[in-house]
């Protein structure tokens, strides 16, 4: 080829480009990355024990967990969130409204057509990514909530949420992971630890709980004898590593937590599996009491945190955050 032709020049430096384009896309094709991990990998494990109500939307996993109550689950990426749906006679309260990849409202309005609240466990992002998509919205009157309803989570807060390793990508009608973020959105009540919620032959009990986050709670159900209990408690390593972390507060709220367990038959969490005994949240108590008296030893875990390995499930606690329960030396 003669090079000294300038349109021939620029042809051909112009299929290189392209083909240099089309196979950096080949090796770095989210699709391809989310197909490896999270849209091969098979479900969890315990899972297949629930009856399943099919939906439309394929992002979702929904399963009957008795007394009126659908799990929600986000089983194809790594956080494997849980909302939850708790039918009254009257009104229907959602439980967290996940990770707002795909809309949770349509999964909703297929399970029942009640008027429906919204109260989510805490206010991080994985929990309150639907929100937006709901007008009657309660909250905890704790600043932490009120900031995070004010401002959502930017797209720098959260990109790696929709890294194509995190998340299985087909699973999704459509998909701007380049532009995902948390929205804002308008509380209608702010609400505080024992408030009742009435969905009409149906009371639930909020029970402050703070340590993960600041509002941080459980839903108490006495008739059924359910609890739902957020990020507080869940078989799988619980994260006390995020900077509004609390380890006392967590101490005392584990502990509150164990006392209802105690009179439970069932303990719902939002992450992985939506039923648990509740005989381990008693047994969560006593082991993060241990940690606390510094008995219980840890060993070196990922993102510079401590991991105590309690069998089903693990306290991975971040290291910086030790000094709130030994302010005078360093234990692990």
């Amino acid at each position: 080829m003669n090079i000294n032709n300038p349109n021939r020049l620029f042809a051909l430096v112009g299929f290189l480009l392209l083909a240099i384009f089309l196979l950096s896309f080949e090796i770095y094709s989210p699709k391809k990355a989310a197909d490896t991990d999270w849209c091969d990998k098979p479900l969890r494990a315990g899972l297949e024990k629930l009856k399943e109500i099919k939906t439309s939307r394929n992002w979702f996993k929904v399963y009957d967990v008795g007394n009126d109550t659908y799990a929600i689950d986000e089983p194809y990426n790594w956080e494997e969130t849980i909302s939850y749906l708790i039918l009254g006679k009257n009104k229907a309260l959602l439980f967290d409204t996940g990770m707002g990849l795909d809309s949770i409202s349509v999964v909703v309005e297929e399970l029942t057509k009640l008027p429906v609240i919204v109260l989510n466990s805490h206010t991080h992002p994985d929990h309150i990514g639907g929100n937006t998509e709901f007008t009657n919205i309660i909250a905890m009157n704790t600043a932490f909530t009120r900031f995070n309803a004010l401002n959502g989570y930017r797209h720098d807060q959260v990109e790696w949420e929709v890294s194509p390793s995190s998340f299985c990508l087909s699973r999704l009608p459509r998909a701007d992971t380049a532009n995902y973020f948390i929205k804002p959105f308008k509380v209608s009540r702010f609400i505080t630890n024992g408030y009742v919620i009435d969905l009409g032959k149906r009371k639930l009990q909020v029970v402050a709980t703070p340590g993960h986050t600041p509002d941080a709670i459980c839903l108490f159900d006495k008739t059924a004898g359910y609890l739902w209990c957020g990020d507080s408690f869940y078989e799988g390593p619980i994260l006390l590593s995020s900077d509004n972390t609390d380890l006392r507060a967590y101490n005392q709220s584990i502990n509150t937590m164990a006392r209802y367990a105690a009179i439970s038959k069932c303990v719902l969490p939002a992450h992985n599996l939506p039923i648990s005994q509740p005989a381990l949240v008693i047994q969560a108590a006593k082991d993060f009491n241990l940690i606390a008296s510094g008995s219980k030893k840890g060993k070196p875990g990922e993102s510079n945190s401590i991991l105590f390995d309690c069998g089903k499930y693990s306290y991975a606690v971040g290291k910086r955050f030790m000094r709130q329960l030994f302010p005078d030396k360093t234990k692990n």
